[in-house]
């Protein structure tokens, strides 16, 4: 065989492997594309507090549109979320917690009255008070939706261990 023959079969086999990986199905079907990123984070008291309130009372939240579970208590476990298009008139948030293995999870919703900032606004829900748990406590899991008036889920994301397809089948 000749050195050409075989770098191509080397090359064929390359591309038919790099075709069989691509079209692996996703583990989960329950997300709904549009739902740019969902970061999440431990805020402590002295976290949430910005410079702008050593000069007025009032809490300055910049681009940001924030929820909080207790809404008079600040420290706790926050999630960012970006979403690709805005809420419609009427949309809700709606952020799911798995707060111990076994348990059915908590459902959060909010409406917001406004949209975050343009470019770099975020929806910042926070879970604060008796929802924010002990200490360095995190979620087990987490799936957050953005839906319409009639409840239609128009975007979702979900945490690595929201769970299976066979799982989501029987909630």
């Amino acid at each position: 065989m000749s050195r050409a023959a075989s770098q191509a079969s080397r090359w064929a086999a390359l591309a038919a492997l790099l075709l069989v990986a691509c079209d692996t199905p996703d583990i989960s079907t329950d997300e709904v594309a549009g739902v740019s990123y969902v970061h999440e984070r431990r805020r402590a008291a002295a976290d949430v507090t910005r410079a702008t309130e050593a000069y007025s009372t009032k809490e300055d939240h910049g681009a940001d549109i924030v929820f909080r579970t207790d809404p008079s208590v600040r420290p706790g476990h926050y999630f960012y979320v970006k979403l690709a298009e805005p809420l419609p008139p009427g949309g809700r948030l709606v952020l799911e917690v798995v707060r111990v293995e076994g348990r059915p999870p908590e459902r959060h919703e909010f409406t917001p009255s406004l949209r975050p900032g343009f470019p770099f606004g975020e929806y910042v829900i926070g879970l604060t008070g008796a929802q924010a748990g002990e200490g360095k406590w995190r979620p087990v899991a987490w799936r957050f939706s953005a839906v319409d008036a009639r409840g239609k889920v128009l975007a979702a994301k979900h945490s690595f261990l929201w769970g299976t397809p066979a799982d989501l089948s029987a909630r």
